[in-house]
């Protein structure tokens, strides 16, 4: 494999070094703002335009800024044949990943949307990389054997970014959450108290079944767990705390209560997470 990037930033640097390490020799880079010493030794060899890069190598990969995607496929696409494999791993959006499928598919290039699920200047070419498109399979081939954890998700554009933009709606709303609940938690002078009792409530299980039980007592008992949250952000807005996370937590849960799920199942009870969001979808569709 002859791999080149397109975008040579942090996670390019820290893929390309541990690929290195691996026994990829061949790589290549292009970065539109190249900010690189002349001491900084680099595992990828640096090239001066995109015709270069897809002239070097067999696969490509985009790291470039979400908002680039395009772009760049616009810019590359005269350049790619049926030979290349090229993954966009860039964390864009759905639609986007779409859209540069649209752009570049009568070239024939075997297209790969590319998902990086953790910290790359940590864990480097081994930071798990979820891949979608008529691409992917190609792309796995290519890459694990150089110690890449690729996983390949579906042959639709866009899956793999929809994984990572799911996962960010709890990671990094559960960020806020816990930002805005120790903000709070420390102005009440009741901070040790709150990491305690929550990591006695957290630990308790794993985190599937831990989740399994969260919903399923939330889609029953979603309407009053509403109002309590309500009344939180109350508390902390009254004492001139930003509330906009359990504010907004409260309305989501009010969503569910209105389900009426408590009535409808009536003694059942469901067991799993998947049954509890099965009861939320089936509950959403009667009352369109």
């Amino acid at each position: 494999m002859k791999l080149g990037f397109i975008g040579y930033g942090e996670a390019a640097k820290a893929i390309s070094g541990g690929l290195k390490e691996e026994g990829l020799k061949e790589q290549y880079a292009w970065d539109i703002r190249w900010q690189v010493s002349e001491q900084e030794e680099l595992a990828a060899t640096r090239v001066e335009s995109m015709e270069e890069l897809f002239g070097n190598c067999d696969v490509v990969m985009c790291l470039t800024p979400a908002s680039a995607s395009i772009a760049v496929a616009e810019q590359c696409k005269e350049y790619m044949t049926k030979d290349h494999i090229y993954v966009d791993a860039s964390s864009s959006s759905p639609k986007v990943m779409e859209t540069v499928w649209d752009i570049i598919k009568e070239t024939g290039v075997q297209f790969a949307d590319g998902a990086l699920l953790d910290t790359v200047p940590k864990y480097r070419h081994k930071t798990p990389l979820v891949l979608a498109g008529n691409g992917a399979q190609a792309a796995y081939d290519a890459l694990v054997p150089y110690g890449m954890k690729a996983e390949v998700v579906g042959t639709e554009p866009g899956s793999a970014c929809a994984i990572k933009m799911l996962r960010s709606v709890y990671t990094k709303a559960h960020l806020a959450c816990a930002f805005e609940m120790l903000e709070a938690a420390v102005h009440y002078g009741v901070e040790d108290y709150i990491m305690a009792s929550l990591a006695k409530t957290m630990d308790e299980k794993d985190f599937i079944s831990g989740m399994s039980g969260r919903t399923c007592g939330g889609v029953i008992h979603a309407a009053r767990r509403s109002e309590e949250l309500a009344m939180a952000a109350e508390m902390m807005e009254e004492s001139g705390l930003s509330a906009g996370v359990a504010k907004a937590g409260s309305e989501k849960l009010r969503e569910i209560g209105e389900l009426n799920l408590k009535e409808k199942l009536g003694a059942y009870r469901p067991k799993t997470w998947k049954e509890a969001m099965h009861c939320v979808k089936q509950a959403k569709e009667e009352k369109k």
